[in-house]
């Protein structure tokens, strides 16, 4: 093998491992490949999605909860990237703003009863998401 066709040979396997590292900074948006589900009653929200890769996307929701306070359930499980969940009141009052957990029970401040706005952000997430909130009197 010539000096010429090895240059060649180094420079394709150069440019396929590149390829290859670039394939997952394909940036993605939740859609129906993650089978999104949502539940909003006046007795709980939540949210599920799975089968995430690489998933780059905010979603905002609004709930009325009849409660100073919320019960918060994680059962998410991102093992690349983030997900975070920020939680205002009736008042607009940031409640909550806390990072997906896996098998975790937790509570928002107290607030204003009314129209909650839950706003999850995800940013380069692996994996799936699972929250619920449910009043907490």
């Amino acid at each position: 093998m010539n000096r010429c066709s090895r240059l060649m040979a180094l420079g394709g396997l150069s440019a396929l491992t590149l390829l290859i590292g670039c394939l997952d900074s394909i940036v993605r948006e939740l859609g129906p490949e993650n089978d999104p589900q949502i539940t909003n009653t006046a007795s709980s929200f939540e949210f599920k999605a799975e089968d995430m890769e690489n998933v780059n996307d905010e979603l905002i929701f609004n709930w009325v909860n009849s409660a100073p306070q919320a019960a918060f359930r994680h059962n998410s499980f991102i093992h690349h990237g983030y997900g975070i969940v920020i939680i205002t009141d009736g008042a607009g009052v940031q409640v909550d703003s806390t990072l997906l957990e896996l098998d975790l029970d937790a509570e928002t401040q107290v607030g204003t009863p009314g129209n909650w706005t839950i706003r999850l952000i995800l940013a380069a997430a692996r994996g799936r998401v699972d929250f619920t909130l449910t009043p907490k009197p």
